[in-house]
């Protein structure tokens, strides 16, 4: 007897999954992730960590925060998390809840110019009149000054 070797396709139980995969997920998740105003002023930074249950609609029936930052990021965190909508899962009229696990992270953009690079120069003339006898090679070109401000 030939056995049937299993594939994704023949598992028993399907899970709803996040259209677009890993990626996709984590870029609606930056799209739209507010910073908390007060977690703002603090200049706070880290993970949280949220876990939650998707029912085979693919909608979050529950979710809760494993590891937290404070209570204004996790509220956002949790807020986030329930946006999300997974692909329906078919498994024959039975009703199944998937439990995922999520790490959403808070950090602040730099706004720093660090390394820039401030150049200023000027172009003067050095043809003047009272030159006249001399034979200076240099007389009618122009000199370059240069300031740099780092």
């Amino acid at each position: 007897m030939a056995r049937k070797s299993e594939s994704k396709d023949n598992k028993f139980l399907k899970v709803p999954e996040y259209p677009g995969g890993k990626q996709a997920l984590q870029s609606f998740i930056n799209e739209n992730l507010r910073y908390p105003a007060d977690a703002l002023e603090q200049k706070l930074e880290g993970v949280v960590n949220v876990e939650y249950e998707v029912d085979d609609r693919g909608f979050i029936v529950s979710s809760k925060v494993i590891k937290g930052l404070s209570p204004s990021c996790n509220e956002e965190a949790l807020r986030v998390v329930g946006l999300l909508r997974y692909s329906q899962a078919y498994n024959h009229g039975i009703r199944v809840t998937s439990k995922k696990k999520v790490n959403i992270y808070f950090k602040l953009l730099s706004r720093k110019l660090e390394n820039t690079l401030q150049i200023n120069f000027s172009i003067t003339n050095t043809n003047s009149q009272q030159n006249n006898s001399s034979n200076d090679s240099s007389e009618g070109t122009p000199n370059y000054s240069y300031t740099i401000y780092g």
